[in-house]
């Protein structure tokens, strides 16, 4: 089924066309990634679905159509879902199930009639229909999916009773998200749904995402994203869609394979065009030649032209430069402790070496940056030794560190910075951060977050270092920009350390890996794609030693009869309702203690259930 139907849509600013006649469908299916480098137009597109901008007219004075599903829902993720900031984020959560929480009200009320008139037939079969349309609809789940998805936000039980108000700009667009997931709705359409995330919640939404219902459209500059969940691609490239049915690798192949058979195409056609225009030149002036002359004419113009493939675009040479202390150690942390008032970061002890490539992982808060701080020596340590050997120069690039003079020019910029370096110097420089031409002399207080991201490291790699701090250098880049920074890094002699939650990026740079949980610090010689396969080892091994554990402590149905269990198995469906019917009381749901409680409790009835099960079904196949 066709959710969206987009056909010869257009965007124009005044005279200057973003884009124009561009067409494209989502399906009910999809998994639709839209990529593009930054400017091509791949958020107004979105905006102009879900109706917050309007299309224009195309130059030929024709206006696109967007059609779309009668009744189609679509979820847009924005801090606009929010209703209200003075909800607690738990009452916001609960308003996508307003309906339920009323049907959990009127059967609450019936319960207690029932138990005051238990025979009244009437009262029985209101109850009947009442809780089988409220099972159906998904009423003994709905406190289960709000919190597992606020657990899988990084959200604490303390934090459910916290007013939104009292949230970071990217926690409420991570309550958003929350919202969102919870509506299920028939299209969900993703602006970097990946932003503000930390590692292990973006490894839990691509596994959602993909066994999603509905159909989802995303713009990400994640590529590990786009790989995992992306079932299709449409590109937007100067002005026009390119699709690709499959995922990130497959697009690449394509996209190159494209353009090779296109460049075939396109030197075979222009040397079968300079043929025929020499026959015309040579022979049209021969009377005797003429009428074969003009044939040949006609079959050239009717010939459809095939456009010169253009070059593909090729990554941001960037090019760091630094002092290279070859195989010296340069920083040593001797059992560190880091914070402010409270511990963040539990004894970590790791020596530094000039060549390495640190990532340093972890959920967001759990002090990353504080360890950056901590390697610097701007922040001392709770406790523990740090060890600089030799007078090191660090540069560090801090997140989001836009503090730049929005009234120069990009070139007064360097200029200032570098007066040795002559306006060619400057202007070549800048080059090789995608600035071109004229705009060198763009103001800094227009240019996008991106273009700054580009300028500060345009910046920093004219100075020579012996150390690199930076903290997520990926913000806000675009593919071809990351893929540059990816080839500069790798390319570089000298140390760096570096805050990341871009696991392509990272898979792509780190040597090593610091990977902070629960204030545990683990140093991992490897990328991330290494370390979570040893993860997964590991965490299958524990898994397995504490199967053998329960078997070993509880073989409770041994030599029991079949009689037996299934009276067991009775008693032990009472018990599970009677927890259902616990975890529904308001009470219960008001003190977190208690629901938490239920919970565990819910959790050991149904692995008893379970063994009870699979002990019944020895007695039927024996």
């Amino acid at each position: 089924m066709i959710y969206i139907n987009a056909h010869d849509i257009a965007k124009a600013f005044g005279t200057s066309y973003l884009f124009e006649h561009l067409s494209f469908k989502v399906d009910s299916k999809d998994r639709l990634a839209l990529i593009g480098d930054n400017g091509t137009g791949k958020t107004t597109i979105l905006k102009i679905l879900i109706g917050h901008s309007d299309i224009s007219r195309n130059a030929d004075g024709s206006l696109g159509t967007i059609a779309t599903a009668k009744n189609l829902q679509i979820g847009y993720l924005s801090q606009d879902v929010i209703s209200s900031l003075e909800n607690t984020l738990l009452e916001e959560a609960e308003l996508i199930f307003t309906n339920l929480i009323e049907q959990e009200k009127d059967l609450e009320a019936l319960t207690l009639q029932l138990a005051h008139d238990p025979h009244n037939k009437t009262l029985i079969d209101s109850y009947g229909r009442k809780q089988a349309s409220f099972e159906a609809k998904g009423g003994y789940d709905y406190h289960y999916k709000i919190k597992t998805i606020l657990t899988k936000f990084g959200f604490s039980i303390e934090e459910w009773n916290r007013p939104i108000k009292t949230f970071s700009g990217g926690e409420r667009t991570k309550v958003a998200f929350i919202k969102l997931l919870l509506m299920e709705p028939d299209l969900l359409i993703l602006d970097e749904p990946t932003n503000h995330l930390d590692v292990e919640t973006i490894d839990w939404l691509e596994t959602y995402l993909k066994a999603y219902q509905g159909a989802i459209l995303f713009v990400t500059h994640d590529r590990y994203f786009i790989n995992n969940v992306a079932s299709r691609i449409i590109e937007l490239e100067d002005g026009h869609l390119n699709e690709y049915n499959g995922n990130f690798d497959f697009y690449l192949e394509e996209k190159k394979r494209r353009y090779e058979e296109q460049r075939k195409a396109y030197k075979v056609q222009q040397r079968e065009i300079e043929k025929m225009e020499r026959f015309i030149a040579f022979f049209k002036p021969k009377p005797r030649f003429t009428s074969r002359a003009k044939d040949r004419e006609k079959k050239l113009a009717r010939i459809e032209r095939i456009k010169e493939p253009k070059n593909q675009k090729q990554a941001i040479k960037y090019r760091f430069q630094g002092s290279i202390k070859n195989t010296k150690e340069l920083i040593a942390l001797t059992d560190i402790v880091a914070g402010y008032d409270e511990p963040l970061i539990k004894p970590l002890s790791i020596d530094i070496y000039s060549h390495d490539k640190i990532a340093i992982m972890g959920d967001n808060g759990v002090g990353k940056t504080t360890l950056i701080k901590v390697i610097e020596k701007s922040l001392a340590p709770i406790s523990g030794v740090v060890t600089h050997y030799g007078n090191l120069k660090i540069g560090h690039l801090e997140q989001n560190d836009f503090d730049l003079p929005e009234n120069l020019t990009l070139f007064d910029y360097l200029h200032d910075a570098f007066p040795y370096m002559n306006n060619t110097e400057i202007r070549n420089h800048l080059g090789q951060f995608g600035f071109r031409g004229e705009e060198v002399f763009k103001l800094i207080g227009v240019i996008s977050g991106g273009e700054k991201m580009r300028l500060l490291l345009a910046r920093l790699v004219l100075l020579k270092f012996d150390v690199l701090l930076l903290d997520e250098p990926t913000n806000h880049l675009d593919m071809l920009s990351r893929e540059g920074l990816i080839e500069a890094m790798q390319a570089f002699n000298a140390t760096i350390i570096f805050i990341s939650h871009d696991r392509h990026f990272i898979d792509s740079v780190a040597t090593r890996i610091i990977y902070i949980q629960k204030q545990i610090p683990t140093v991992f010689e490897g990328n991330y794609e290494e370390y979570k396969e040893v993860m997964e080892v590991e965490v299958i091994k524990e898994e397995t030693k504490v199967v053998a554990s329960k078997n070993k402590q509880t073989p409770i149905f041994k030599g029991k009869s079949k009689k037996r269990l299934e009276s067991e198995l009775g008693t032990l469906e009472e018990k599970i309702t009677a927890n259902k019917e616990a975890q529904l009381l308001d009470e219960n749901l008001r003190d977190y203690q208690k629901f938490a409680a239920l919970e565990q409790e819910a959790k050991e009835l149904e692995e008893q259930y379970l063994r009870v099960i699979e002990e019944l079904d020895k007695f039927n196949n024996d």
